[in-house]
């Protein structure tokens, strides 16, 4: 134990068991603060606690919820905002030197008033609220009043981090400074990736890997396999719109199209291994998101097909191997795969790109600039 030891508490209103993209991003957190010698206590809404770390220096409290959250907009608001408070008010009278409160879940940042006697640091994974559709009354009603509360929330935090360069200038127009940790990949998963072989044999395979949810519209990827029957595509991953794409695939009878749900690392590194090209898409809402499936994309020595823009576009514009194009766009999918199929040959160097993975995108790396900040708040 370090003779300053602090202790920091991480909190958000999700479960790690069911959102992999929270966790992914919390676990480098947690070891690393771990590993300088701090104590960390972590909150969730899991049913059982994590085992990954020693008892002596990590506490998990399990803060369970309501399992089937309501589909509907303002249902689902109203229980995330009572679930959120509830969740906070636990932590009045916590004993640590800082909580650490998480975004994606906008309604802890709402509620940030709750713990203004404790030293608060916000991590945004995403500007939930900025994805809100502006076509839709109810929706655009919702995200003005959201930008309101976000504006008066977001003075109760000593330190805001975040994700990528777009949210950066989100804050830098309201004179917030912030600190970047990227949603790369952890030291272990680099090492992992960078042992896939060259594929030299197989039928020529598509694979997405990740959420499968609205705003990746995987629609899109089912209906260019119907028109690409000798090529094979794997959607490995789960979410909101599984069934209704499964529905469609029985429908129209397509044999190349085949779905995993959500595997282990140990099968996503197999499914990149199989790959020839791997595929992620975020619709024109989203695009200020960068998604941390590409990082991994980037690093596995595969060609690269991207349905969308804005930050994800700017940022594979440093990398090679990519084609991008617009999202929800059936026929530019097909001619991007078909582009890959015709003119990439198996031996593409991959050097560059795992290079600049290395250098910048390491998780690890950049939490350890982070907590060296917070270090001296």
């Amino acid at each position: 134990m370090e003779k300053n030891a602090k202790t920091y508490c991480f909190v958000t209103n999700l479960a790690f068991s069911e959102e992999p993209t929270v966790k992914n991003r919390l676990m480098p957190y947690i070891s690393q603060t771990i590993e300088k010698g701090h104590n960390v206590i972590l909150v969730t809404t899991d049913l059982k606690p994590l085992d990954d770390f020693d008892s002596s220096f990590f506490t998990h409290i399990l803060q369970p919820c309501q399992s089937n959250r309501p589909r509907s907009f303002i249902k689902r608001a109203i229980f995330e905002w009572v679930e959120a408070r509830k969740i906070l008010k636990s932590l009045v009278d916590l004993d640590v030197d800082a909580i650490v409160l998480t975004i994606p879940s906008m309604f802890l940042l709402f509620n940030a008033f709750i713990l203004k006697n404790q030293k608060l640091f916000l991590d945004v994974r995403d500007l939930t609220w900025e994805y809100l559709p502006s076509s839709k009354p109810l929706q655009l009603a919702a995200k003005i009043f959201f930008r309101v509360l976000a504006n008066m929330s977001f003075k109760h935090f000593r330190s805001i981090v975040v994700t990528n360069e777009a949210e950066i200038e989100y804050f830098k127009r309201k004179n917030i400074d912030t600190l970047l940790y990227f949603n790369g990949i952890t030291k272990q998963q680099f090492q992992d990736l960078i042992a896939i072989p060259v594929k030299k044999q197989g039928n020529f395979t598509v694979s997405y890997v990740g959420k499968v949810g609205l705003a990746q519209n995987l629609e899109t990827l089912v209906l260019a396999a119907e028109k690409l029957k000798d090529v094979n595509f794997n959607i490995v991953g789960y979410g909101p719109e599984c069934a209704k794409l499964e529905g469609i695939v029985l429908t129209k009878k397509l044999t190349n199209v085949t779905f995993y749900g959500n595997v282990g690392w140990t099968d996503v590194v197999d499914f990149y291994q199989k790959s020839d090209v791997l595929y992620a898409q975020l619709q024109d809402s989203f695009s200020g998101a960068m998604p941390s499936k590409l990082y991994q994309y980037l690093n596995a020595g595969r060609f690269i097909i991207y349905g969308g823009g804005e930050q994800a576009l700017k940022k594979l514009a440093g990398f090679s191997h990519n084609i991008i194009i617009r999202p929800d766009n059936i026929k530019e999918l097909i001619e991007a795969i078909e582009t890959v199929r015709k003119t990439c040959t198996k031996e593409l160097c991959f050097k560059d790109n795992i290079t600049k993975i290395h250098d910048s995108y390491v998780r690890e790396n950049n939490v350890d600039k982070v907590l060296l900040k917070w270090g001296e708040i």
